[in-house]
């Protein structure tokens, strides 16, 4: 007896045995099947089978360049940690506006589709991808834009579309930065134009009547692009709506002060202890900023209010909560029983700065 022809025989036999599983698993797995109609005048469409183990499927668009950088081992997470919906049916010459699919004209795009099982197990991608044709837009599409109320960090914007827009995305940028946005967080969000970005940003998937939208929290004098991106009955994006707006001034030209309240101590060892302060500007602040610090790093040599003014008097852009323009209820980390000076100073519109603000006080012992 040949040991050796009999154990290649087994291995051969436990290799085909392990292939023919695999292959019995992948068999099992759920698949979809989709294409793709790209009408040169129309309504881009598309029709998806679901494989005889698919109960059900989520499928997203992206521009090409996006979908490769979204794997096939990642997709399912992906769409769970976005809550795309799952859907049942199998379609027939669907169309893509009504899936709530937009594209732009002549652009590469990847629909990804991923299929499930009865258990919800996650099948296969299908990766579908096209390239969108020139489109003359159906009808004749307009929507404006109407500022109708503008203060210090508010603007409230009329959206009017005419009957031929079958919807549109709103949203609110800070003067020339569209661009640097999509270049520096589309690749992570999953999109590579401010078309898709808008629409991602959006208040909802769809706006389809006139309605007024108010933005708050805005910084005052300050410029704004409010964009609206609206889309044909086809579903293909038409050009992006874009007004400027300046929010108006806060503050007047007198001298600006800020109250300081000290406010509650709390917290423990586990999560860390905390003071609130409540800063308050008067009616000529323009703009404050607020710290606070211990006793004896206020009075250390190369501090003292000289050090203190100078630090409140640095701008630092990077520091989104730096400028404060109306009350400042500040949550601090802070220690028991330790001496602190919550300190603060405001600028007015004239660029003149008022006197430091301080106030001592003492944070409570553990208890």
């Amino acid at each position: 007896m040949n040991i050796r022809k009999i154990f290649k025989t087994l291995l051969c036999l436990f290799a085909m045995t392990v292939v023919t599983q695999v292959a019995a698993q992948n068999d099992m797995k759920a698949t979809v099947d989709v294409t793709v109609n790209c009408n040169d005048n129309g309504p881009m469409t598309l029709s998806l089978s679901k494989g005889t183990t698919c109960v059900s499927y989520s499928m997203q668009l992206f521009t090409s360049d996006i979908a490769t950088r979204i794997g096939d081992a990642v997709l399912a997470n992906y769409f769970s940690n976005q809550k795309t919906e799952k859907r049942t049916p199998n379609l027939k010459d669907a169309k893509f506006v009504d899936m709530g699919f937009c594209v732009l004209p002549e652009k590469e795009y990847t629909l990804l589709t991923l299929g499930y099982d009865k258990d919800g197990a996650a099948g296969f991608v299908t990766r579908t991808s096209f390239t969108t044709p020139k489109h003359k837009p159906a009808g004749n599409p307009r929507l404006t834009c109407t500022v109708t109320a503008l203060g210090p960090d508010s603007v409230t914007v009329k959206f009017s579309p005419n009957a031929d827009v079958a919807g549109y995305a709103i949203c609110q940028f800070e003067a020339g930065s569209i661009d640097s946005i999509v270049s520096h967080h589309g690749p992570m969000m999953g999109f590579s134009n401010p078309s898709d970005m808008i629409r991602r940003f959006s208040g909802q998937s769809a706006y389809t009547k006139e309605m007024s939208h108010t933005w708050d929290d805005m910084i005052p004098n300050y410029d704004y692009e409010i964009c609206a991106l609206p889309w044909d009955k086809d579903g293909v994006y038409l050009d992006i709506v874009t007004t400027p707006v300046k929010t108006a001034l806060l503050g007047g030209e007198g001298v600006a002060a800020v109250n300081i309240e000290i406010g509650q101590f709390g917290g423990s060892d586990d999560t860390g202890y905390f003071q609130e302060i409540v800063y308050t500007p008067n009616d000529q602040a323009a703009v404050h900023r607020d710290i606070i610090i211990t006793e004896e790093a206020f009075n250390a040599k190369d501090m003292g209010e000289r050090g203190v003014i100078d630090m409140l008097q640095k701008d630092i852009p990077q520091d989104p909560y730096w400028n404060q323009y109306r009350v400042d209820r500040a949550k601090w980390n802070a220690l028991p029983a330790t001496t602190y000076i919550a300190c603060s100073m405001a600028r007015n519109v004239k660029g003149e700065w008022g006197k430091l603000h301080t106030k001592k006080f003492t944070t409570p012992a553990k208890q």
